[in-house]
């Protein structure tokens, strides 16, 4: 009977747990070329008492069962950096004139943001931890 008690605490704490992770993003583009990129999803290391959620958005992709929520999150990257163009971006502009030409360089900074993932039957929300 315990054991039984056990596993369906367990299976109960599984169903209804959020994954915490990092995201962070910068890219660097030369006369419209990108030159540079850097994206990172991590999973936070230390689990934390973080009771405060901001919704961010909403992806309409279903997990697949036997799917891990990092490669979920990074086959889907394309979608979940949409969420997070609007978040603490920085866009630096830089002109260099030279005898060869005109180099003009824009790098993109998507400062790093924890969040956490809520799946659903269909779909999965975003939430930023503050």
């Amino acid at each position: 009977m315990a054991r039984n008690f056990c596993l369906l605490i367990i299976f109960t704490c599984s169903l209804f747990a959020n994954e915490n992770f990092w995201f962070s993003y910068k890219v660097a583009i030369d006369n419209k070329v990108i030159v540079y990129e850097e994206r990172n999803i991590s999973p936070l290391m230390q689990s934390a008492d973080m009771k405060e959620y901001k919704y961010l958005c909403q992806l309409n992709i279903k997990k697949k069962q036997y799917q891990s929520t990092e490669h979920f999150l990074n086959e889907n990257f394309e979608r979940v950096l949409e969420c997070f163009y609007h978040m603490n971006t920085k866009v630096v502009n830089h002109t260099l004139v030279e005898t060869k030409g005109v180099i003009e360089r824009t790098v993109l900074t998507i400062i790093p943001t924890k969040f956490t993932v809520d799946f659903k039957d269909d779909f999965a929300n975003i939430k930023t931890i503050k």
